[in-house]
Order: C-alpha cells, then structure tokens, then sequence
C-alpha cells in the first residue's frame, strides 16, 4: 500500500469521472455510475460536488479557517465568530467540519460530496444540514437515498457521518465507497495519524499533538459504519 495514497500525496489510484473535472478511485467509478442512473430513475440528478482533494488543498482549508479567513461553522451550520475562541476550541471547531491534512477521507478518491442537479445548481450548493432536511432542495433525493443504504441497494456507497457521534458534524451530503475505503481506513494507524501531523506546516500544530490520541479516535475512526 502506498502511503501517499492515504495522505492525499499522490493520483495514481484515481481517474476522471466520466467527462467531469472530479477525480475518483479508478475502482469506484463504474458503482457510482450505477447509483447515478438509480437516481434518475426515481427522478433525482445525483451529480458530484466535490470529489478527491489533494494534501496541499486541505492544509490550504485549515490553515485559513485557523487564521480566521474563512467561514468557520457551529454546530448548526451558522457562522461561528473565532475571536473569543482559545486555540484549543478553535481547533475543535474546525475540526468538526473540516478534516486535517492527511487524514481526509476525500484523500483517497473514494468519497464524494453529492447534490440534486434538478433543484440545484452547481453555485448554489452550500453543504449545509439544512440543504438535505425537509423542504430543503436535495430533501427528496436525500429521503431517496435514505431508503436505498438502509436496503443495501447504493451499490457499495454509505454515509460515513449520517449521525452526530461526537466528532465530525452529519454531512447527508457525503458518501463513501465502502469496498475501498474500509480497507484503507484499516490501514490508517495511530502512529500515521500522529507521524503525518509532527511532518505537517499546519498552524494549531501545538494543540493538535497534544490532543493526537482523541482526535485521531474522535474525528477519524469515529464514523457509521456500512
């Protein structure tokens, strides 16, 4: 196994999604093609928002949440005003809506951010709770892929953060391939949790090692399962 693969190093393991600009596990791409024409067939246009993001893009994302420069969320999904937070709050609140560095699901091209393109488009999706939850413009094709994990019926696909377990905030919107990413997160020990931080230029590098062995229990391992 390539460690690079985990860390967001390296694209030898991803190809194009069909004629998209989202690169994806080259394993994973025909099962999501699957769920796609599913949806269509229930009347959803389940497209990709995001898709693999590299190491550099995710420190890019932390380390301007930890300056403050972008929005940093509560638990509700409202902008959270950083100035009274200690760095050790704030390192928390970041972390329940973005991944460190390294330890990103997104990493390993097999999870995928999703939305309606029939309700919405592409500049408009946000990411939010309250995108998926009744009346909200992926509600229907969110209530639709609710009934087919729940059978057994997404062709490999689940939502690792379908409920609030104390570490990363439910994202309804995120799946992941769980042939592929079972395996991999198998492979994602403590001691690469912790290596992969003590090599990084992240800022709150301080308060993250000291805090190593929760996060890595808390907001990487800590997810529904299949």
């Amino acid at each position: 196994m390539n460690l690079d693969i985990l860390l967001g190093k390296t694209k030898e393991h991803l190809v194009p999604f069909l004629e998209t600009k989202f690169l994806v596990h080259k394993d994973m791409a025909r099962n999501f093609l699957k769920l796609q024409r599913e949806a269509e067939k229930a009347g959803h246009n389940l497209q990709i928002i995001s898709a693999f993001r590299d190491y550099d893009r995710q420190l890019l994302i932390w380390n301007s949440k930890a300056r403050g420069e972008r929005v940093l969320l509560d638990d509700h999904g409202t902008p959270l005003s950083i100035n009274n937070l200690s760095p050790t709050e704030l390192m928390f609140a970041i972390l329940r809506w973005s991944a460190l560095p390294g330890c990103s699901r997104h990493h390993w091209g097999t999870d995928v951010d999703v939305y309606d393109a029939n309700t919405q488009s592409p500049d408009e999706v946000k990411l939010l709770p309250s995108e998926c939850e009744k009346n909200g413009p992926a509600s229907d094709l969110h209530e639709w892929l609710d009934s087919v994990i729940s059978q057994k019926a997404s062709f490999g696909f689940y939502r690792p953060y379908q409920s609030d377990r104390g570490g990363v905030s439910p994202e309804k919107w995120h799946l992941s391939y769980a042939p592929i990413a079972e395996k991999y997160l198998a492979l994602f020990t403590s001691t690469i949790f912790r290596r992969n931080l003590e090599e990084s230029d992240i800022l709150l590098k301080e308060e993250l090692l000291s805090h190593a062995e929760e996060i890595y229990h808390r907001f990487l391992t800590n997810i529904d399962m299949p």
